[in-house]
């Protein structure tokens, strides 16, 4: 597996204009991009991106938390073929998100401890368009 790089680190809430305020506004992170029409941005760290996901209290559990790891790696297809060669088992097979107007190709393996992981290969920018706000 050649993995290009740290991608994000997901972080989901079920209070995002309160999280985006405090990364954004507070902190002074800058977004970097974002999934229209949902409730997902990239926020800029530095040597990695957060990806803010807003889920409902019964997914994100009540505070929130880390939701997952990404690589980036220039071919999802390839790589999936290789580790499941090697025996790993994957929950999310390869597929475009968002399916309506795909920004990344994607898929989602755990690690011996259940830590979910996420392969991403963007489709043309490293990360959607961010919407202006």
């Amino acid at each position: 597996m050649k993995i290009v790089g740290t991608h994000h680190v997901a972080l989901v809430t079920p209070n995002f204009d309160r999280q985006r305020e405090f990364y954004v506004e507070r902190l002074g992170l800058p977004v970097v991009g974002a999934f229209h029409g949902r409730r997902i941005v990239f926020i800029d760290t530095g040597s990695t991106t957060i990806e803010l996901i807003e889920q409902d209290k019964a997914h994100a559990g009540a505070a929130g938390g880390w939701a997952h790891f990404a690589f980036e790696v220039a071919d999802v297809d390839a790589t999936y073929d290789e580790l499941r060669n090697q025996g790993i088992a994957f929950h999310v097979v390869p597929k475009d998100f968002p399916p309506e107007a795909p920004d990344v190709r994607i898929a989602f393996f755990k690690d011996p401890d259940g830590n979910e992981i996420e392969l991403v290969q963007p489709l043309g920018q490293r990360y959607p368009a961010a919407e202006q706000h």
